[in-house]
């Protein structure tokens, strides 16, 4: 008897327009849609703990299959009691393939890439210590189901965003990936998602979800944007794909999450993001707001007493001044980074909080058209 007889559903409790709210059953809960997920590439939101991850109001983690199988390797995780114990979560946790930084990998005009991709896998060196290193749809699957994630992703090719040529090799290939990863997973508590690629190519993204809905994955992930094209292709490629995916089955839209992004993607159908920037800005001195940022570097800070943002209630707002943060970068203290990750996260989690609030109070369209006038507000 299935110890789980609702894991992997996804049921909608409310949907406003495209937009929907939902719920996503995975072994270590819930995962309440639309939903925001931190990024820990190395089985760490940098900065923080778990514990200011979860009071940010985090409940899913993505950590990076291509960095954990390099160090410390997923035999290693494995054989200390999985990736949730091993980082110290105990909520939803979804890892992605390494697809996205084989792609990276590629290497930029004049310099030889770190890769190579043929119809059976990916070939590529270690950027640690220049080892080779083979991926191929089994292996990928293999690593995944090591780790223990909630929700793993197939191998795909991520290309070029505008090389029609390309995007028709590489879809060719992740769709012939995505059978066999779907063939070789065995993990029951484990959900794995089909990557729609395709480009920015409307005929390219039709096919492939056509493709990947017949094989019946329990979510499915928009892959191959926030790559290089705009936003208006981006924009266009949801409003062509998310309608072919099924509509009881949950929708991620992969390394994208800005305020906008979030906003417009919910407003196509999309039900999880994921994205380094909070944390990463962070690093760099930025404070994301509501309705913009701040460059802590800036000299009008060093004596201002407010918080960031007199609307946030995060720890770091509630504690400190602009004028602190600034010293703290300027002084070049770690816990600067702490702190506007706090602040980071704490916005776009809050962002999405309302969003889903809004959805089931059938006040999205509101929602949406009070944000995108207090951002232009904010500019003028």
């Amino acid at each position: 008897m299935n110890p789980h007889p609702k894991l992997f559903q996804f049921e909608r409790h409310a949907t406003d327009g495209a937009a929907r709210a939902g719920a996503f059953q995975t072994a270590h809960g819930p995962l309440l849609t639309p939903i925001y997920a931190p990024v820990g590439t190395q089985a760490t939101v940098k900065a923080l703990t778990p514990r200011q991850v979860r009071e940010v109001g985090a409940s899913l983690v993505l950590a990076n299959t291509y960095h954990l199988y390099l160090r410390p390797g997923d035999e290693v995780i494995a054989a200390l009691g999985g990736l949730h114990a091993f980082m110290g979560w105990d909520g939803p946790m979804l890892t992605d393939s390494g697809g996205f930084q084989v792609f990276s990998l590629g290497g930029q005009k004049g310099k030889k890439p770190l890769r190579t991709i043929d119809d059976d896998g990916v070939t590529f060196r270690s950027y640690i210590d220049g080892s080779r290193h083979r991926f191929t749809p089994e292996r990928v699957v293999e690593i995944q189901q090591n780790l223990g994630a909630d929700v793993a992703m197939v191998l795909d090719e991520c290309a070029p965003p505008d090389d029609y040529d390309y995007n028709t090799r590489a879809l060719r290939r992740t769709h012939a990936w995505a059978e066999r990863c779907h063939a070789a997973h065995t993990r029951a508590d484990q959900a794995l998602f089909g990557i729609v690629q395709g480009g920015v190519f409307p005929e390219l993204r039709a096919q492939s979800a056509e493709f990947l809905r017949g094989l019946d994955f329990p979510g499915y992930a928009i892959g191959g944007l926030s790559v290089g094209e705009t936003k208006t292709q981006m924009h266009a490629m949801l409003d062509v794909t998310v309608p072919l995916l099924p509509a009881d089955k949950p929708r991620y839209l992969m390394g994208v999450g800005t305020p906008e992004d979030l906003v417009e993607g919910v407003a196509r159908g999309i039900d999880i993001f994921d994205c380094v920037l909070p944390t990463r800005v962070a690093r760099n001195g930025q404070a994301l707001l509501r309705d913009g940022k701040f460059n802590m570097r800036n000299a009008r800070f060093a004596t201002d007493p407010a918080p960031l943002d007199e609307r946030c209630t995060c720890y770091t707002c509630r504690h400190f001044s602009r004028a602190y943060l600034r010293h703290l970068l300027v002084a070049k203290e770690m816990l600067v980074a702490t702190l506007l990750s706090i602040h980071n996260l704490h916005t776009m989690l809050t962002i999405i909080h309302e969003i889903r609030a809004a959805i089931l109070a059938g006040e999205f369209a509101a929602y949406r058209a009070a944000f995108w006038e207090a951002r232009a507000t904010s500019r003028a």
